[in-house]
């Protein structure tokens, strides 16, 4: 009983002096465009920011409307129409330093959208099926109203991640893409590295102190 209690003291302890030595950090994401954050592109080229189409959304706090050309606002100067059926995937690369705690992004798209993260798709593009696009897509996502997605942190990793936006054209019109969101980033902080050491090396000595007491006892 005194072994499993001393165990449990000092991994408890252990994860105090963890918690202890992390920073938490947050990563912002939002579409922007290419000229803006080189880690945003598509598969078209660069990703432009746009005059949304007056019947969207306003863009999201941190963002603003994109496509892979003038595809917004159809009294802009070089609108064209998407085609029926195009789909294309607009890629926004980031970094974490530290270890993924998870995050969430918020996206709006004309007509909709499927979102992946890391090669896991997160959301799919709305269905076709009894689906009008009035204006864009009648449910799911579309461009009247945000639809909100968890970033987990079992498929977010240390060093580069890329959430992918593979946006569909399917009633005609107007084209385009808003997202924004965060990333939750523990860093280990540099003061506290020393002192986690130091707490490691006296919670081993205690368990050394204690084994050695209770083996004298027991002769």
């Amino acid at each position: 009983m005194k072994a499993i209690a001393l165990r449990g003291i000092l991994l408890l302890s252990l994860s105090l002096l963890f918690v202890a030595g992390m920073n938490a950090g947050t990563i912002q994401l939002g579409s922007a465009g290419t000229a803006a954050d080189a880690g945003q592109h598509n598969s078209d080229g660069n990703t432009i920011a746009i005059e949304r189409n007056s019947l969207w959304a306003a863009a999201l706090s941190g963002s603003s409307w994109v496509s892979f050309g003038q595809t917004g606002r159809t009294s802009t100067p070089g609108f064209f129409v998407v085609p029926n059926g195009t789909v294309v995937s607009f890629f926004d690369v980031f970094n974490i330093t530290g270890i993924p705690a998870g995050g969430e992004i918020t996206v709006m798209a004309d007509d909709s959208a499927t979102v992946i993260l890391n090669g896991v798709a997160l959301m799919p593009e709305a269905s076709m099926s009894g689906n009008k696009y009035a204006i864009c897509s009648d449910f799911g996502i579309g461009c009247l109203a945000a639809s909100v997605i968890d970033l987990p942190a079992s498929v977010l990793h240390e060093g580069t991640n890329t959430l992918d936006f593979e946006v569909a054209q399917r009633n005609a019109v107007s084209f385009g893409l808003d997202y924004a969101g965060y990333v939750n980033d523990l860093v280990p902080t540099p003061e506290s590295s020393s002192a986690m050491l130091l707490g490691l090396g006296l919670l081993l000595m205690a368990a050394l102190g204690a084994r050695r007491k209770s083996a004298n006892g027991a002769a």
